[in-house]
């Protein structure tokens, strides 16, 4: 199985049209099974529109949602689902989408914050989706969470909810934005790790690329150097064959202020 996250800051940078030129490539010339984005967005004030059979979720698309743009160049050859999260740069629908080859079987909207307001930036939730592919079933969540010493909305908190919800009898994959350096110790990546996740990286036989983040981001200023903070996490050893950073102007070209990341296993 080929697992690719991305944050895909969408709808806020030029040149849109070959952004998604270019994932869509990536995606198809690849034969990539799941797709887990986040900051997928979509203009609060733009016309809702009625969506094919391929869509799966049960919130309203707005004509210029990126995920539905996505699965338009796609053609109709993924299943996908999007729950819209907070409000972004005040005029989006700030979200999160999950694109499958195979059947999405179920599907869950988890809050991960105390704070639901939806107005509120830190506002947090994950999108998981179970998946039937061959006789296999695995889950996936997609999942954009906050920072470590955060005084409102703490990571700690944020991660104990999903670690709980994701604790399922099954192959389940965590991918995503997770605001959390491996370089710092005692903090979110640890925590990730001490509870059991496999860090997919770390189990590739083939591992190209490491950083994830580079210049100045949102919530991140440290990032100048180049920072690891994009993750797919596993709740077993698989048999992982691939892990590369993708969309890094090297291996594919930038589409986002964040790289992407490709994994492969034997799944």
């Amino acid at each position: 199985m080929k697992l690719l996250t991305l944050n895909t800051h969408s709808l806020s940078d030029a040149n849109e049209d070959n952004k998604l030129k270019a994932i869509a490539h990536v995606i198809s010339s690849r034969d990539i099974d799941v797709i887990a984005l986040q900051e997928v967005n979509q203009t609060m004030n733009a016309k809702s529109i009625s969506c094919d059979e391929h869509y799966v979720g049960r919130d309203i698309i707005k004509e210029d949602n990126f995920a539905l743009a996505l699965s338009k160049l796609l053609e109709g050859k993924y299943y996908w689902t999007y729950i819209p999260v907070k409000v972004g740069y005040d005029r989006f629908d700030e979200g999160l989408a999950i694109f499958s080859k195979h059947k999405i079987t179920a599907s869950e909207n988890t809050l991960l914050t105390t704070t639901n307001d939806y107005s509120f930036w830190k506002k947090r939730n994950a999108l998981g989706v179970e998946i039937t592919k061959g006789t296999q079933s695995l889950y996936v969540y997609t999942a954009h969470l906050g920072w470590w010493d955060d005084d409102e909305e703490p990571f700690i908190k944020q991660w104990k909810k999903l670690n709980s919800v994701a604790d399922k009898d099954m192959p389940v994959y965590l991918a995503g934005d997770f605001n959390a350096p491996d370089v710092l110790k005692d903090q979110s990546y640890e925590t990730i790790k001490n509870d059991g996740w496999k860090d997919t990286r770390d189990l590739a036989k083939k591992v190209s690329g490491r950083f994830t983040a580079q210049g100045k981001i949102d919530g991140w200023d440290e990032a100048v150097d180049g920072m690891r903070i994009d993750y797919i996490w596993c709740n077993r050893d698989e048999n992982v064959l691939s892990h590369e950073v993708i969309f890094d102007g090297k291996n594919e070209p930038v589409v986002s202020d964040h790289y992407g990341i490709l994994m492969e296993d034997n799944l």
